[in-house]
């Protein structure tokens, strides 16, 4: 765990969030160290967002506790639905001043998105320096830091860093990093924005975890900007 703190602690320093780094870790057996979700349900999203919250320590939630797609982005997989409760989403989903235009249009952007997807029973969240060995780091913050973190990984590895944006928060940013292993950006959508309670100018950044020593690392190899 002392690694992580590091690392938490390093990039605060180097970078200044405001926000505290949050970290997922996938897993088969109930975990240790994490205290159980229990019978709640949210959104995936807001989910996340109470780990940022004074002292909260990390949570294990399953499928049920997910109201949204994002336990099959995430790799939870999804709970099983009836014909009414699947009828409901759509309405809620598809239409004017809802998240797509038609089902067509939900089928199209499904399409695009990598599918990763060994199910696992449990997710823990929480803040970096309390999750050991997590599958995935979420930096919160402006777009200039989240330029300089890709700006890092690039510096140092000559590949691009891609965004995804369009769809649902959980889409944009997971499947991506799970299925490989890289790092992306994105602005989330209206409903986790809402839900997260980001500022105007916040867009989130995922890493995988294998990723973050070169990043941690490499920080103070890139350039500031000035030209000479």
């Amino acid at each position: 765990m002392g690694k992580n703190k590091e690392y938490a602690q390093r990039l605060k320093e180097l970078e200044g969030y405001e926000r505290d780094i949050l970290a997922i870790k996938l897993c088969d057996e109930v975990p240790e160290n994490a205290e159980s979700y229990g019978e709640d349900f949210s959104f995936e999203c807001a989910i996340f967002a109470e780990l940022w919250e004074k002292g909260k320590k990390p949570v294990y939630i399953n499928n049920k506790n997910v109201l949204c797609g994002g336990a099959v982005y995430s790799g939870l997989g999804c709970k099983k639905l009836s014909k009414e409760d699947f009828d409901y989403g759509m309405e809620t989903t598809v239409g004017q001043n809802k998240a797509y235009a038609t089902r067509e249009v939900l089928r199209r952007v499904n399409q695009q998105i990598p599918h990763f997807f060994k199910r696992h029973k449990y997710m823990v969240v929480g803040k970096l320096e309390d999750i050991e060995d997590p599958d995935v780091v979420i930096v919160v913050t402006d777009a200039n830091r989240v330029m300089r973190l890709c700006k890092v990984y690039t510096w140092k590895t000559g590949e691009l860093v891609h965004g995804v944006s369009g769809t649902a928060w959980c889409a944009n940013s997971l499947p991506l990093v799970y299925s490989e292993k890289t790092m992306t950006f994105n602005m989330g959508d209206p409903p986790s924005r809402f839900l997260m309670q980001l500022d105007p100018g916040e867009m989130f950044c995922l890493i995988h975890y294998d990723l973050l020593p070169l990043i941690v690392d490499n920080f103070e190899n890139i350039s500031d900007g000035a030209v000479a």
